[in-house]
């Protein structure tokens, strides 16, 4: 008797539901239809409508429109390498800097895509100290270069200088250049110092010859005196210079006998050469001194 009146409640609660469900799905297709009209009349366009996108076939359009200059000689003369975080930049500012090397009348090579460097770090994904995973961030790093061919150093500088200052947030750069002399650089320096024309010689290689020569120098004075003729030490300094470092590290033995051997060594001056006078070493006359021997000595 129970179980027939448990089955015969549980068919009214369906037979009453049903409707409810029914009533309830136009409602919400109606919803939705009249929210799409809205929106077609607002935007002013079919919100259904499939855009037609361009094949674009893996290929750049404007990395294809770019134009380049041949080559002459093939002599690279400069290096840019650019980094970014975010691929679409250091893509268009690729095309940018061919764009000013061809305006300016210079060799470009294509983008050279590098590889790139990807870092990541594991880290706690909640402060709760029973958790139970890990989260993950990861960062890529996009690399580029461009190679620059035949140019002139001033084009060239000038061109870094222009991509220097237009380039945008997020992307850097980095340059090496590439200098040709002539085999005869190092006469022209030598003649260059001597008589202290630049008409020859590039101004930025004499200075930098200039400041080597002062490295140079200041090291020598540091030694005391040329490489040539370095002071020799007798046993007698030898000892005197061991006892004083051992005096040293006895007043202080937690010293680095490095340092104190080291400040002993520059404290103490060289020996002085002692200069020998050159004497003028004339022929004797023998009759001139056998006239002197006639001669009487002079009275005292």
């Amino acid at each position: 008797m129970i179980r027939p009146a448990v089955t015969r409640a549980a068919r009214i609660s369906n037979a009453a539901v049903q409707p409810s469900l029914r009533a309830v799905r136009p409602c919400g297709v109606r919803s939705l239809a009249t929210y799409t009209k809205m929106l077609d009349k607002v935007l002013g366009i079919d919100v259904h409508q499939k855009i037609k996108v361009p094949a674009n076939n893996g290929k750049n359009l404007m990395e294809k429109n770019t134009k380049k200059i041949p080559q002459t000689h093939g002599i690279p003369v400069c290096r840019v390498a650019f980094h970014s975080f975010q691929l679409h930049r250091i893509d268009f500012y690729m095309n940018f800097c061919r764009n000013a090397a061809y305006h300016m009348k210079m060799p470009c090579t294509g983008i050279i895509t590098l590889p790139k460097q990807i870092r990541r770090w594991t880290v706690l994904k909640s402060p709760f100290i029973h958790k139970s995973s890990m989260e993950v961030f990861e960062r890529r790093t996009h690399k580029r270069l461009l190679v620059i061919y035949d140019s002139h150093p001033d084009v060239v500088q000038k061109w870094l200088e222009y991509i220097n200052e237009n380039i945008p947030v997020g992307i850097g750069m980095k340059y090496w250049l590439n200098e040709y002399e002539p085999l005869d650089i190092g006469d022209r320096i030598a003649k260059a110092l001597e008589t202290g024309s630049t008409k020859n010689v590039d101004a930025k290689s004499l200075e930098s010859t200039k400041y080597l020569q002062e490295v140079v120098q200041r090291g020598r004075s540091r030694l005391w005196t040329t490489y040539k003729d370095l002071p020799v030490f007798g046993r007698q300094d030898i000892e005197k210079l061991a006892t004083d470092i051992a005096d040293k590290l006895k007043a202080n033995p937690r010293s680095n006998i490095e340092e104190i051997t080291r400040s002993t060594l520059m404290a103490i001056k060289p020996p002085k050469k002692k200069r020998v006078r050159a004497t003028s070493s004339k022929p004797v006359d023998p009759a001139a001194s056998s006239n002197n021997a006639d001669k009487p000595a002079p009275p005292s």
